[in-house]
């Protein structure tokens, strides 16, 4: 085609036809650039499809990380409602002076439970995000709203998990109770602990006095903080999964 158009314009300047020549150049010209504009049009076209194949994929990724994150959450709002409550319990049978007359069993699964998430919780499933950060893979989110929303959960929990972090650094609950009772564990509801090195009187002493009654009390305020942070986490990530959805679909 390329020889066919060169030699009808070999033709035209040997026939002296100048004028004929010059319009056929700029028709010639106009053919490139259209040609040209037509492939650009079609790179486009191919990389905008990859983007959108690429924005699906993150965004199901992310729809599954948030669905185990609503999983988590809830379980998490479940344990420390239990701790609250343990706790709570705990603290009110000091305050009556009823421990001597509550079961063993039952005053040490108190405290046992109130060990719960006082050394460690569950975080939150941010592999995918983490990717879209570090590569930059955030710009295919069409949506700036869904975007906007996306980065804001995820600093918001970074900087929950940060407080959470700190207040437990303060209270160090689980240290303090295995001072008082070495080995405390629970299992299926029974509760162990070092009675070679410890008696149950000597523990009932130990949390009947003063000392005992702050640590308690501060871990049970902990309980609540956490639980509001994690409430408040549940509802965020229902949230974001909903938008995320229905970008998707």
């Amino acid at each position: 085609m390329i020889k066919f158009f060169r030699k009808i314009r070999q033709n035209l300047l040997s026939d002296g036809k100048t004028g004929k020549y010059f319009k056929y150049a700029i028709g010639e010209i106009v053919l490139v650039v259209i040609g040209i504009l037509i492939a650009l049009q079609i790179n486009n076209w191919k990389n905008y499809n990859l983007d959108r194949i690429s924005e699906r994929d993150y965004l199901n990724r992310i729809s599954n990380d948030l669905i185990v994150d609503t999983v988590n959450f809830s379980r998490t709002i479940k344990r420390l409602k239990n701790k609250q409550e343990s706790l709570g319990t705990l603290l009110e049978l000091i305050k009556k002076k009823q421990l001597t007359n509550a079961d063993s069993n039952t005053v040490l699964g108190y405290i046992s439970i109130g060990t719960s998430l006082s050394i460690a919780h569950q975080g939150i499933a941010n592999s995918t995000f983490e990717e879209l950060k570090n590569t930059g893979g955030i710009r295919h989110v069409r949506s700036t709203v869904l975007r906007s929303a996306i980065n804001n959960y995820y600093f918001k929990r970074d900087h929950h998990n940060d407080r959470i972090e700190k207040k437990r650094k303060e209270s160090n609950y689980s240290l303090k109770i295995n001072r008082i009772i070495p080995g405390l564990s629970r299992t299926d509801g029974e509760i162990s602990y070092r009675n070679d090195l410890v008696s149950y009187k000597d523990i009932l002493d130990m949390i009947s006095g003063p000392g005992f009654k702050k640590i308690a009390t501060s871990e049970y305020n902990n309980a609540i903080f956490m639980l509001r942070i994690q409430e408040v986490g549940l509802d965020d990530a229902n949230k974001l999964l909903n938008l995320v959805k229905k970008e998707i679909e």
